[in-house]
This record gives structure tokens, sequence and C-alpha cells, in this order.
């Protein structure tokens, strides 16, 4: 294999943590910045397993992204995984924006980090080019983990992570999920009643335009808006049956009749009822300066990663199911995980971490920190969760949570539908911004799709 290249094709991979949904923990859609100079590199010392008794505790290495504040959470759970295992000290290094960086170059120099955060989209390649052990046997032979906490993690928050029957490379330890966000204060003055569950697609497209506000030909309030990545917008192709990506990972069915009604909607309510705006290349993945958070927009769908992130926001909020599509309610699922670092010298305790982190005594710590939703039912009854937010319903979370399907993700998903450019989120630009044709951009962009999917099931993982 040619290692330069290798090497390039993981760094691109990694990257795409960086712009999913999920890659923040607690913030936007985008890793925040590194963390404090406390946070050390990822050095490795030998398996505890190793160790003559009364020796020093085995270090083991966390990796991990999101703004400063989040190392003092995670810190938290390595304070109480040491307590129950003080031979093992973990070390947690936030690399904030240059996770991918930063994990590239741990892997390159053979001091891979031990244990490493992983997101729902972005795993699957990082996985195929080594970045992450496969766990399946550890799992499988631990019994009482298996029982007790892994077969009551749903299977859709587990699904990203499962490669195949016998591979999987993370466990699922943080979850969040598409909802709609609605300003309350909107509603009131134009005299509707709150979405709530009983909304399907009809019923919010009307809302958007009873909710939308011009002046002349300007437009002063939006309804709704849209962003210009697939990967926030799930949650319209799975309530209508399209996976977007095939369960057995083998074709796009982005241009099934079912997937281009969902586009052809979103089309339809900013182009035809300009109820929301047409996105600006220049505001990246999402408007630039028109989005939920300004105060110009009713209702966004969006991850549940921004309920801490709005609770400063100057108005009343809250949050709704997302409407009912032709097939039924289907919200996405934006799991992370930690999984072991390809070539750890200190797996053992790696697997221990991450498997208190799953725990229910982790969860709990996460919900009570407000890292993520749990991906515990049991946790989601817990004062820690439903009193996570004032303005939130956090039951309309924990439903949502449930109901949740995740992605199937595969390996080079960065060049189908992870990067902006890529082959999906072009053909959204195409659809959303310049109003093209849905049927015709579809039947351009799905072959070249199928043909990466054809080429990584004959392992040919590298772009």
């Amino acid at each position: 294999m040619n290692r330069k290249r290798w090497i390039a094709l993981a760094m691109a991979s990694a990257m795409a943590l960086s712009i999913s949904a999920c890659g923040s923990q607690g913030g936007g859609n985008t890793a925040q910045e590194s963390s404090s100079s406390s946070s050390q590199s990822g050095d490795t010392a030998a398996p505890a397993q190793d160790r003559a008794p009364g020796s020093a505790a085995a270090e083991i290495t966390y990796l991990m992204w999101g703004e400063p504040s989040r190392t003092g959470s995670m810190q938290r759970l390595a304070d109480e995984f040491s307590k129950k295992n003080p031979d093992i000290h973990v070390t947690i290094d936030n690399a904030g924006d240059n996770f991918g960086v930063k994990f590239n170059t741990l892997i390159a120099a053979g001091t891979p980090p031990d244990s490493a955060l992983v997101n729902e989209l972005g795993g699957a390649g990082l996985y195929a080019n080594g970045f992450y052990e496969n766990i399946y046997d550890r799992i499988q032979n631990d019994s009482e983990f298996f029982t007790s906490v892994y077969q009551k993690i749903a299977d859709p928050v587990k699904s990203p992570f499962t490669m195949s029957d016998s591979e999987v490379f993370a466990l699922p330890t943080m979850n969040y999920t598409s909802l709609m966000f609605y300003n309350k204060d909107m509603f009131d003055a134009a005299g509707l009643d709150y979405p709530d569950g009983t909304w399907d697609w009809n019923d919010f497209r009307e809302n958007a335009k009873n909710l939308t506000i011009r002046e002349g030909d300007d437009t002063t309030q939006f309804g709704t808006f849209f962003t210009r990545l697939i990967v926030y917008e799930q949650s319209w192709f799975f309530s209508n049956g399209c996976n977007i990506i095939s369960p057995d990972r083998t074709k796009c069915d982005l241009d099934t009749a079912e997937a281009i009604e969902a586009f052809q909607i979103m089309q339809d309510i900013i182009h035809v009822d300009k109820s929301a705006p047409i996105p600006d290349t220049t505001g990246g993945s999402q408007v630039s300066n028109i989005s939920f958070d300004t105060g110009k927009v009713a209702m966004q769908l969006f991850g549940s990663w921004m309920i801490p992130t709005y609770a400063t926001l100057p108005f009343n909020w809250a949050v709704a199911p997302i409407p009912t599509g032709p097939k039924g309610r289907l919200p996405a699922a934006f799991p992370n995980g930690m999984g072991i670092g390809g070539g750890s010298k200190n797996q053992d305790a790696a697997w221990e971490w991450i498997k208190f982190c799953t725990s229910e005594e982790g969860q709990n710590i996460i919900a009570e920190e407000g890292l993520a939703q749990p991906t515990l039912e049991a946790i989601m009854d817990t004062d820690a969760f439903m009193n996570a937010s004032e303005k939130a319903d956090m039951s309309i979370v924990k439903e949502a949570l449930l109901e949740s399907k995740g992605p199937n993700a595969v390996a080079r998903w960065e060049e189908i539908g992870g990067a902006t450019n890529s082959y999906i989120n072009s053909a959204m630009d195409r659809i959303l911004i310049y109003g093209e044709d849905v049927s015709a951009v579809m039947a351009e962009i799905v072959p070249p799709c199928d043909t990466i999917l054809a080429e990584v099931k004959e392992g040919k993982v590298q772009g």
C-alpha cells in the first residue's frame, strides 16, 4: 500500500468528523477550538497486563474533539473510572479542530491513541483504514457487559459502528437526534398553535407559509430553512422510506420516487412557497446570516446537540417531534462512539475505559455533565436527563431518541455525501439553490455513488 496515499486518505476521512452534525459535543456543527495546554499528547505506556505487581498504573490516552470546557466534563468520567480501576490512568487529549490531523499524526508515528471518539458517518472510513480496532470479539466474550449494557442499546444507535456480522469498531456512548426547534414568540404573534406530534409534512409546509413575513420585496421572517448538507436533512428521507445508503451498503437510493419526493418538498418550500431562504454558499453548511438562532426563522429541523447552545437565545423557544412523512416519523440518530485506537499498546485497559463510559454509571455522568444525550434508555428516565434543559421538553427528546434511525455508514462517505463538494451535497446545491430538476440531478449523481460503493465492497476503501 502506498503509505503517503493511505495517510492522505485517512486524514481526509478523519476530517469528515468536523462536518458531521454530531461532531461537536453540545456545540454547533463543527468541532471547536483545541483544548487548553493541560491536555497532553497521545503517549502510550506498556500494557497493564505486562506490568509487575505494585508498579505504576497503566497510562492510556483518549483522543477527542470539542470546545475546551468539555475536557473537564470528560475528566470527571476519567476520575470516576480510575477510582474503580486504580491501575489505569486516563489522559484526556482534546484536539479540538485538529482532531483529524492529530489522529493521523499519531497513527503515522506509530503512537496511536489508546481510545478515540468517533462519529456516526466518518468512522467507517477510518476503521477501514486501520484507525480503529475491531472490538466484536471483546463485546461477545464479555458476557456481563454484553447482557447488561450492549444488548440494552438500541440497534439504530449501534448500526453506524457495525460494519458486518463480525465487525464492530466503537461502542456508542453519546447520542443526538433530529428535533423540530420552534420560536414560540413567532407562533404567538401569528396566533398559531404550537407544533406537536400530530403534524405531518403538509402541516409543516402550511405553517411555514403562515409564519413567513414579507415587507415589499424583502422577507423579514422565514417559516423555516434548509442546510446544504445531507447529514442534517436525513430525517426527511428516512420519514419517506429512503435509506440514502441501502442496508447492505451497495446502493444509493436517492434516485427512488421516495427520495425525489423528499427533495421536491424542500425545493418547493424554498422556490415555490418562498417560506425558506435560498441557502447561501458563503455560509458553509448553513445559511450565513439567516438561521434559527438569529431570530429570523420560525422553525428548524436540526440536531438535539443544539439544546445547550440555544439556551441563551433572547427569545422563547421549544422543541417538538419532527413532522411525520408519508412513510411515518423517523428522526435521524447521530451517535458518537468510543473505539480502541488501531495498533494501541494498551488495548485491554482501553476496553475497560470505553466499557465504563457506555455503562449506566458512565452514561449518568454524561447526562449530568451535559456532554450529550445518553444511549441507554434507563438513563433517559433520570432527573439528570429530564432536567437537562429549561426550554426543551426532554420527554420529547427521549421519544425521538428511541424512535430514531442511524445511517448506514460506509468508507469513502466523504466522496459520496460527506464533503460540501461531494456528489450528494453538490446535488443538494443544484436542487435547493438553483432549483434544478430533481429527477435529472439524481439520475446524474447516483451512478457514481453506486460505483464507489461497489469499489468499497471490493475492498477499495481509498478514493
